[in-house]
This record gives C-alpha cells, structure tokens and sequence, in this order.
C-alpha cells in the first residue's frame, strides 16, 4: 500500500514538472500554429503618447536615457511627452531629470518611496497621452522601437504591448539563464500569437490609457497585474518581438537568485490581489495564467517529491530514475560552483533550472511569512550597454 502511493505520487510529480516545461509548451506551439489569431495592423498609430519613466537613484543613467528617449520622440514627429517619477530618490536623479525639462519631459517627484506599483499608478494618473509606455532607466531602445509598439495600436482589439528584451551573453550559469529567457520569450510569443500573453517586459510595454488600472501599492509583479487586467477587459495583450529593447544580466549569480524570489513571491501574492485571474469564466487566458506562472509554483515541490519517492521505491526502474535526477542535479551543481571554469552549456542549463527553482521554492515561505517586501536588494550591473 505504501508503495503504491509512494509511486502514485512519483508520477504525479513526473507529470507536474514533465507539463510545465515541455507539455503545455508543445500545445500552445501547436495551439499557434494552428488555431493562432495574426493581427493585421494597418497605417499609422494617430494618437499621443506618454512614455513613464520610474526611477529611484538612478542619476548615473538619466543623461543617457532621457537623451535617448526625447531623440526617439522628436524623430517621430508625434504629440507626446516623457513623465520621469523620481520614486523617493536621494541622489541626483531628480537633478539630472530636471535639466532636462521641457514642454515634452516633465517631473514628478515623490518626497518618499512608496515602491514601484504605487509610482507608476501615480506616473499614469498624470500622463496626458492615449497609449502609455513604460520604459526603465537601465535599458536602451532599438532605434525604431517607439513606432513599432505603437504601430500594434492600429489594431482595435490590442490593448496593450510587451516589446522583445534581448540579453546580451554571459558566462557560465548566466548563460543558462540567458537561455531560459529565450525559452520564455517564444513561450509569450506564442500565447500571444493564440490570444494574450500573461504578463510583459516591464522595461519595454504600452497600454491604452483608458484600459490601465491603479496597481495595490506593494504589489511585486506590476507587470502582471495590469496586463491581467487588460485582458479581462476584453482586449488583447500582444508581443511583439520587433519592438526591442537591450539589457544585461546582473554581474552575480545571487543577484539574479534574488530577483528571481522576488518576482515568484510576486506570482503568490498575485493570487490573493488578483483572484479573478484563477477563475476560467473570468480570464480568458486562465489556462495561460495556470499553467505559465502557477505550475511553475509547484515545480519544486514535486522535484523534491519524485527525488524522495525514487528514493524509497525498491524496483529497479526507480532506483535508476533515483540515480539520473542525482546526475542532473550534479551537473546543476557544478555548473552553479564552477562557473566560467566549466564551459558547458548542459551544465549551465542545468545550473540555472536549479537557481530558479530554487528561487520558487524560497518565494513560498517569503510569501507565508509575509516577508515578500524584502525579497530584494538593487543588483550589481557592468557599465551600460
């Protein structure tokens, strides 16, 4: 009896883990190659735009940025404005932001830091525009990005955009992670490509100013909560993998460890201040939300339970399913330890399955202990790209 269940639940978890990463990425491949929705834009975006910039002691990058964004504005030749929000800055950001005022880039400073959710509620209750964008400080901007999300907007059943974050290379388990964001980039393109996808690229996203709603103060995952939103209103949240942005991973593998905890914690948090996003009759993308960020959730506990259960299991199938997870996690191990040393991109990969899994097991318990506000320190980056 005891066997039986020991093996029941091997399965169960073999089934969990074996459909998050391969499973429901083949149907939706299949789902958009097959039943996909193309959208057809057609002539040109007519309306105004507010790109929101929110930032907190980021004076380092306020030349460079603003520099670039009012470049991108005036060249094209549309009525807008970029509205930086200085979110409780005690540097020289807002400084920096200052001197670059003008009728198209305005200032709005908030004396304290109320977190980035509650800033850029605020940012978009003051921004005039009919599309918003939302942009980071970090990130630079393909030349042709700003005209190419709003081209999207031609299209009436579009309510918002998610552009394309490219990631530069990096060495050893980095290199893992960057692969894995590839994974999860084709993953949104083809949700969106089927209807929406679930969540976008904070640094390079836009919505229709009427279709955004305020974001809880606090709330981790800003950049699911709003476009959840938008689709239970009945339009689509689309990715556009022409629009693109650069960025580069943080420089510390731990770095990228606390990042993940955040944003994971942010997913649990989500289902308490979004719970209409688990009910199917009121998210058209529920299968998309469930089986993208929740099954995700409880991945690591079912690679701890199928570990146990091929533990104890006395058949030789499992005994050899025991000792292939202890080769991977070896492997994961390895790649984590050594880094650089060890050139190898299954090592890598492994390596980063292991950092992010791990992160969503620890977003559990930072959740439930209600720690899920100091789940990050600012990470350690090379110079800008």
């Amino acid at each position: 009896m005891i066997n039986a269940s020991a093996e029941g639940l091997f399965w169960l978890c073999a089934v969990c883990i074996a459909y998050t990463y391969a499973g429901y990425p083949l149907l939706m491949g299949l789902r958009a190659r097959y039943r996909g929705r193309p959208l057809h834009p057609a002539g040109k975006f007519s309306g105004s735009v507010s790109i929101v910039l929110v930032v907190h002691n980021e004076g380092s990058s306020m030349d460079r940025r603003l520099g670039e964004l009012t470049s991108l504005l005036a060249a094209s030749a549309r009525n807008g404005e970029i509205l930086v929000v200085s979110d409780g800055s005690t540097d020289h950001t807002v400084a920096k932001a200052r001197a670059h005022e003008t009728k198209r880039v305005r200032v709005l400073e908030l004396p304290v830091n109320v977190g980035k959710a509650e800033a850029l509620t605020r940012g978009c209750a003051a921004a005039t525009g009919d599309v918003l964008i939302f942009a980071d400080a970090r990130q630079r901007w393909a030349p042709d990005a700003l005209e190419k999300i709003l081209f999207n907007f031609t299209v009436p059943e579009v309510g918002a955009v998610s552009g394309n974050l490219v990631i530069e290379s990096a060495p050893g388990v980095m290199a893992g992670v960057g692969l894995y964001w590839r994974f999860e980039k084709w993953l949104r393109r083809m949700e969106s490509r089927v209807h929406s996808t679930v969540g976008a690229t904070g640094s390079i996203s836009a919505v229709r100013r009427q279709l955004f709603v305020p974001i809880p103060r606090g709330t981790l995952v800003d950049d699911v909560y709003w476009p959840l939103n938008v689709v239970m209103q009945g339009y689509r949240v689309v990715q556009d993998e022409g629009v693109i942005a650069y960025d580069r991973l943080p420089e510390r593998t731990h770095d990228e460890f606390q990042r993940k905890v955040r944003t994971l914690s942010g997913n649990y948090q989500l289902l308490v201040r979004l719970p209409a996003a688990v009910l199917p009759w009121r998210n058209p993308v529920w299968l998309e939300f469930i089986s993208h960020k929740i099954m995700r959730l409880l991945v690591p506990w079912a690679l701890l339970g199928a570990l146990f259960t091929s533990f104890v299991l006395p058949h030789p199938l499992y005994t050899g399913l025991f000792y292939l997870q202890g080769v991977f996690y070896s492997a994961g191990v390895a790649g984590i330890l050594l880094g650089t040393r060890l050139s190898s991109r299954v090592t890598a990969a492994a390596g980063a399955f292991l950092v992010l899994n791990a992160a969503a097991w620890l977003a559990f318990w930072f959740w439930i202990s209600g720690r899920t506000g100091k789940t990050w320190r600012k990470a350690r980056y090379a110079e800008n790209p």
